[in-house]
């Protein structure tokens, strides 16, 4: 893609930046979209909401804007045959170079540039890049920021579950090293010494998590506000994510969604526009098998992305099951105590285990429409 940045690149860059939403101006694309007012002052607030991403990512992502404004002003209308003539130009003045040479040695060096450039237009006709293919290299990689975009929003609101269900666990964890210590200095000794440092470094292992999962949290949301065009210092209040909907599920059918994957694909709309262009046997043969390589990839990337979301389905009623189990395991421990027959140590862990369960259900309802979401990209063309 040569200038042409690619994903990874975009995200890097993205991150380097320091961008305050409230100081950008229109996007690149602002006069082409032509958004409503009541449309740009909602992008334009101190709030990001899950729907708004790929939006912000098309008008705020300091390389989207970038690459789009170089194209503009490069490539935006060219056709292949525009490139050709440019090529065949170069190839024509350095032919008038090496007539107008004064030394043998200059007018053998243009005559080398221009027999070179001969072969270079060959290779631009097999290539087959224009405008437009270069224009759809620019969507996939916004549209793939996009779908990253998405998954860091999910993750950030992933770990922030795992984060309150440790901070409660670490309330528990707390509570069960003071009655540990109670027990073991008790006149019956219900607890020994070995008991006590079991609690405190359950205790010190939450402790370790929670600053972990602090600073992966902090992490996550300042490559994301920053993708999304705030600074990086920057405190948008970052909104819910949506809510699930598994009835998405069951309109899903790999099959019958191939169809509308290969017509949206980006790569493939390139290849064929290639194949369309090229002029020689070697170019229309490479094309050729990179078009059906793209089909190929296209019907497996889709299965691939509905066995994830079957498997986060079943992973999530799992948990769901669970979350069950724990709910009256925990209520059988708080009724045990109550009548003298359980001790409050076990109500104690099976608050915790409810409270585990609970955090390990919403993450894997976040994982699931994740998986949702990737099924959905490769159907608008990004895989």
């Amino acid at each position: 893609m040569t200038a042409w940045l690619t994903a990874a690149a975009l995200v890097c860059a993205a991150a380097a930046g320091t961008f305050p939403m409230t100081a950008l101006a229109a996007g690149p694309l602002s006069a082409e979209s032509d958004r409503p007012e009541e449309e740009w002052a909602r992008l334009k607030d101190d709030v990001l909401e899950y729907e708004e991403i790929e939006d912000l990512i098309e008008e705020y992502n300091a390389s989207v804007r970038e690459s789009y404004e170089n194209w503009k002003k490069a490539d935006s209308g060219k056709a292949l045959e525009d490139y050709v003539s440019d090529a065949e130009r170069a190839v024509e003045d350095q032919y008038d170079q090496a007539a107008n040479s004064e030394d043998e040695l200059s007018m053998l060096t243009s005559e080398y540039q221009a027999r070179m450039g001969e072969i270079q237009i060959q290779s631009t006709i097999d290539a087959a890049e224009d405008s437009t293919t270069k224009r759809w290299e620019l969507e996939k990689t916004e549209k793939s920021l996009a779908s990253q975009a998405q998954s860091a929003m999910n993750a950030y609101y992933q770990l922030k579950s795992q984060l309150n269900a440790a901070q409660k666990n670490r309330q528990l964890a707390a509570e069960s090293l003071e009655l540990t210590k109670r027990q073991q200095n008790s006149a019956v000794g219900m607890a020994t010494y070995a008991d006590v440092l079991t609690a405190q470094q359950n205790l010190q292992n939450l402790d370790a998590q929670i600053l972990s999962l602090q600073n992966q949290i902090e992490s996550t949301r300042k490559n994301l506000i920053v993708m999304l065009g705030w600074a990086q210092d920057a405190q948008p209040e970052i909104r819910p994510m949506p809510a699930l909907d598994q009835s998405r599920i069951a309109a899903m059918d790999p099959a019958a969604d191939l169809a509308v994957a290969c017509e949206n694909d980006y790569t493939l709309k390139a290849d064929q526009r290639k194949l369309d262009n090229s002029v020689t046997m070697s170019g229309q043969s490479v094309h050729g098998s990179a078009v059906e390589n793209d089909k190929q990839q296209i019907a497996i990337a889709l299965n691939s992305a509905y066995q994830s979301v079957l498997s986060a389905k079943a992973a999530y009623d799992q948990a769901a099951l669970n979350l069950d189990v724990a709910s009256r395991s925990c209520s059988s421990a708080q009724a045990k105590q109550r009548v003298g027959m359980g001790t409050a140590l076990e109500t104690l862990q099976a608050e915790a285990n409810l409270v585990s369960c609970q955090s390990d259900l919403e993450v894997k309802g976040l994982q699931l429409f994740d998986a949702m979401e990737a099924y959905d990209w490769v159907k608008k063309g990004v895989r």
